[in-house]
This record gives structure tokens, C-alpha cells and sequence, in this order.
């Protein structure tokens, strides 16, 4: 028997998301900046299959617009293993009837108008819903619950034992061999207190509870006396005794783990799905859950993210995770196809960007990027500035303060260093196939004397004879590129070659900036040529070319 899986949901009116479609993984992860709306996909969803819908002053806090309803659809693929769970009835008929190429579509519509009721069901082909008395219980058997690690709420709640904390539901993922054991231990012990209360043989039942009902019959006589009075008892089963259930934690001081740490209570939760990814079984009987988890690498050290990632790609054999993140660590080759990036526009609101088809992806290259740290920390940006090596970053950074130059406030833009000249181009398309739309790099002159620069001709529609041309003003015929020191030395001898400043104006325009000087060291007047130069910058009066690289650094930032 297969899962029941998410393929798709779309979104109205729902927290920044004015509207937005996502397709999901088995594993799908959502990477942006701070604020771009990630964990509102997870809600969205929690929302869509959660049992009881919010009330009118929730929905109002999650309106987009108030005037508005919210609209949550999602298709689940494999429902049709599941429908045995419904009863033979009207419900079910629906249900089944629905399911078209494999796929259900179910709907939830909140308002907070006075007269609108939220409404759950399936979407008719005339936009109705079919959702009649009692169908939403019936529904909700054929789809996945979902289990809720929330990255912003309180832990204590998230830990405690409540029915539908995460805790609770985890407890009952990873022991679920041990609660089918529980329950018939639970009948068994339970079989002499139940004829203690309950038996009809002589001698059995409880002499108090036999009295207790005959002394009620004798005072119930006259106008109720064909009345029969009896007690009758709930006996504790597995889940009773499951909400016992307690965590505990000695760590010098034996307690339960919802009075520890907060950094403990999210490492314990999370330790358990460690192991329910090594020792869980299958799901045969219902649909698995769905694992919703806000920010995953909160509270943890690297290390045990890292470990946290492994036992995630384990866990979607069985189940479907889904979670935002601003952990490296989750983002590997092997789930690239689960990367989504979130990026909120003013007027547009926040939106999902999906990779193109994955067959489309160079993975060596993507593969290869990933395993620089600076490229990571760079997915969580909105926008990049590539600089070629490790004595750039403080040269830039010291300019933007002399020129008291600001990053926009509403683009959270970072400059990652790419490891040289001929990494440039290559880091620049692995983020555009992740998914970004402003790339800038910044490189030193001696990179359009290069064999490389002719990809990045061309990408810029520029005619590569200029190479040549560039190569030829500085007497360069080897057939390597030429060494830093010796363009700058022969641009400074020679003057720019011909159609220098043609080229490099068509570059910025792909915004790509060159350092017509050479390099970041060629601009400082008392330091000239030292790599750490840029340390003893003080203000405009250390600089050569001040407006020049004013003018760049704008344009830069723009």
C-alpha cells in the first residue's frame, strides 16, 4: 500500500501570499531571507488538513486582504488506497468519484465575515463545494495528518503533552509497534477490573455497584418504576494510558523534558525523529503523516543539523517532509529537485520560485557549488555580488562606509567571494539556475585578457575578437592568460586598448563591473599594490579614481 502525498497547493489571500502555486517532493525545502513568508507554505497546509477550522479573529490576522476569503486547495496523489477507511456511503461515493488520474483535489475557504462559514470539501466542476453534513471527518480519514515542528513556538507548548502537540504525535510515530502491543496488554490487565464493574455471573460484580443500582431502582418506583438503572464504565485503553506517557531527562537533574532548556526540549524532539527515520515502520493501514517543519535547524549546532539532514532523506521513504530552512545542510544534489525559493515583491507579495525541469540542472555544477560555504550562506540572500578572492570582501565593504553607500533595505544583497577569476561565470549560473534573478560580479581587469571572458562574450552578446584585440595591445601571445601584474603593468605603460571602454560599458549592462585599473589594490594612493590595503583606508582622500569607483559601487547596489 503507497502513501498519500501532497503534489500540489494553491494559495489566495493567505498572510503575504496574495497568491501563489507550489508543486512539492517527497522532500521539499523552502530557502529565502528572513520575513519572505516561508513558514506560511507550512501553514497553509496545517491549515488545509487541520480537523477544526480557526476562528473569525484568526482568520482576520491571516487575511491578506479582510474583504477576501482565504483559499486553500491541495491534490493528493494515492487516496485511492485509503478510501476503504470511509464506510460504504454517500461520502465515500463522493470521495471515489472525485479521485481523477490518481489525483484528489479538496478545498478549505476561510472568512471572517459575519455570515461566511469556513467550508471544507471537494471543488465541484461550477465552483461549488461538495462538503455535506459530516463529510469533513470522512474526508480527513483519506488524507495525511500532519505533525507540526513549529521553528516559532513556545517549545513548552510544542513539547507537552497534549493530543495534538508534536510530541504527542511523535511519540505515537516511533513506539506505533509498541502502542499495538500496549492496547491488547491494556485489554488483558483490564479483564478482571471489567467484570469487577461489568459481569452478569454471580459473585463477579461488585456487591456495591449490585446494591448501589437496586437502592436507585427502589426510589425511582411509582411513576418511573419500568425503569431500570445500571452503571457502566469506560475502561483506560492504550491512548489514555499514552497521554501518561512521559519524557524524562537527567541531566543531574531528573526531569521531564518540557522543564528543561528550550535548546534541550527542540534537540529531544528532533532526536526522536532521528529515530523514527532508523527504526520506523511503514505506514499499511492509513496514510502517514506529513512532517511540517518551520526552520529545523533552530536550536541545533551544525553538527547536529547535519545529522538532522541525514535522517530527513531517510524519512521520505515513508513519510513527506516538508520545511523552510536557512541550514546548508539541507540542501544537497541528491533532493535538488525539493528547492524552492521564496522571495516576497512589494505589490506581488511572497511567491515560490521552483528550479526549471531538474533534467535541465547541471548537477556537477550545482554539486560542485554547493560545497563552497559562501555559496550556501548566499541562497538566503535576495540578490548576489561576486568578487574574485578573500582580500576583496573587506575592500568593498570599506568603500560602501568612505562613501556611506547603503544596501537597499527591501533586498538583502551579499557579497560572496567565488575563488578566483575562473570561477566567476560558473558561480554566477549556478545561482541563476537556483533560482536568482540579479547576479552582479565585480572582477579585475585582467580577467577580459582571459580565455574564460569569451563564455562571458557571449552571454553579453559581444563579439569575442575583442579578446584578441585586448590580448594583442599587451604583446600577450602565449596561449595561457596572462598574469595579473602584467596587464596592469602594460595598461599602465600602453594606456586602455581600443574599444576597451565599449566593452566595458556593454559588460555593466549585464551587470558585470570591471576594475579598469586591475585589481582593488590599484586604487589605494598611499598603499599601492598591497593586498590588505584596503585596512588602512581612512576616506575618499586614500582612494585614486574616487568617482569612478563611487559611480561602480551605485550601480552596483542599485
Amino acid at each position: 500500500m503507497g502513501q498519500v502525498i501532497l503534489k500540489k497547493i494553491c494559495i489566495k489571500n493567505f498572510g503575504p501570499i496574495k497568491e501563489d502555486e507550489v508543486t512539492f517532493d517527497a522532500f521539499t525545502y523552502f530557502v529565502g531571507r528572513n520575513n519572505a513568508g516561508k513558514s506560511h507554505y507550512l501553514k497553509a497546509i496545517a491549515l488545509l488538513l487541520a480537523s477544526k477550522a480557526p476562528d473569525k479573529e484568526e482568520i482576520t490576522k491571516l487575511q491578506h486582504d479582510r474583504e477576501k476569503p482565504i483559499e486553500i486547495i491541495g491534490y493528493f496523489e494515492g487516496v485511492q488506497d485509503f478510501t476503504h477507511l470511509v464506510a460504504e456511503s454517500k461520502h465515500k461515493e463522493a470521495i471515489d468519484k472525485k479521485i481523477q488520474n490518481g489525483v484528489l483535489t479538496v478545498v478549505r475557504i476561510l472568512s471572517s465575515g459575519e455570515k461566511d462559514k469556513p467550508v471544507f470539501g471537494i471543488p465541484e466542476a461550477d465552483g461549488s463545494i461538495n462538503n455535506p453534513t459530516g463529510f469533513q471527518s470522512n474526508l480527513l480519514k483519506v488524507l495525511p495528518d500532519s505533525i507540526e515542528i513549529v521553528a516559532t513556538a513556545d517549545t513548552i507548548d510544542e513539547l507537552g503533552n497534549k493530543e495534538n502537540t508534536a510530541l504527542s504525535k511523535l511519540k505515537k510515530e516511533v513506539l506505533r509497534a509498541f502502542f499495538d502491543s500496549l492496547r491488547e496488554e491494556t485489554k488483558k490487565a483490564f479483564i478482571d477490573v471489567d467484570k469487577f464493574l461489568h459481569s452478569q455471573e454471580a459473585g463477579k460484580r461488585s456487591a456495591d455497584l449490585i446494591n448501589f443500582e437496586a437502592y436507585l431502582k427502589e426510589e425511582l418506583s411509582g411513576e418511573f418504576l419500568e425503569i431500570i438503572p445500571s452503571v457502566e464504565f469506560d475502561l483506560p485503553d492504550e491512548e489514555v494510558i499514552a497521554k501518561g506517557m512521559k519524557v524524562m531527562l537527567d541531566d543531574g537533574h531528573r526531569s521531564e523534558v518540557g522543564q528543561k532548556g528550550h535548546g534541550l526540549q527542540r534537540a529531544t524532539l528532533l532526536a526522536m525523529l532521528r529515530v523514527l527515520a532508523k527504526y520506523g515502520s511503514r505506514y499499511q493501514d492509513r496514510p502517514a503523516p506529513i512532517f511540517l517543519i518551520g526552520e529545523i535547524e533552530t536550536y541545533l549546532h551544525p553538527y547536529a543539523q547535519k545529522l538532522l539532514a541525514e535522517a530527513l532523506n531517510s524519512l521520505v521513504s515513508r513519510y513527506q517532509v516538508i520545511t523552510s530552512t536557512h541550514s546548508p545542510f539541507i540542501i544537497s544534489p541528491e533532493r535538488i529537485s525539493g528547492y524552492k525559493r521564496v522571495v516576497k515583491k512589494t505589490g506581488v507579495g511572497t511567491k515560490n520560485i521552483s528550479l526549471p525541469n531538474v533534467s535541465d540542472i547541471d548537477v556537477p555544477l550545482v554539486t560542485r557549488h554547493l560545497e563552497r560555504r559562501g555559496n550556501l550562506e548566499g541562497l538566503f540572500a535576495d540578490r548576489i555580488v561576486l568578487i574574485e578572492g578573500r582580500h576583496d570582501e573587506g575592500f568593498y565593504s570599506k568603500i560602501r562606509q568612505i562613501f556611506g553607500l547603503q544596501f537597499l533595505k527591501n533586498k538583502f544583497t551579499l557579497f560572496v567571494k567565488a575563488g578566483g577569476k575562473e570561477e566567476l561565470r560558473q558561480a554566477r549560473r549556478f545561482y541563476r539556475q537556483m533560482g536568482f534573478d540579479d547576479v552582479a560580479i565585480v572582477c579585475d581587469a585582467d580577467y577580459l585578457f582571459s580565455n574564460d571572458v569569451k563564455h562571458l562574450f557571449k552571454e553579453a552578446k559581444l563579439d569575442d575578437k575583442y579578446i584578441q584585440v585586448f590580448r594583442s595591445h599587451i604583446s600577450w601571445v602565449a596561449s595561457g592568460d596572462p598574469p595579473l601584474k602584467t596587464v596592469i603593468d602594460e595598461l599602465r605603460d600602453k594606456g586602455e586598448p581600443k574599444d576597451f571602454e565599449a566593452v566595458i560599458s556593454a559588460l555593466t549592462k549585464d551587470r558585470v563591473f570591471v576594475l579598469r585599473k586591475g585589481a582593488p589594490e590599484e586604487y589605494y594612493k598611499n598603499n599601492l599594490g598591497e593586498k590588505d590595503g584596503w585596512e588602512k583606508l581612512t576616506g575618499e582622500s586614500d582612494l585614486l579614481d574616487t568617482e569612478y569607483l563611487k559611480e561602480m559601487i551605485k550601480n552596483i547596489l542599485s
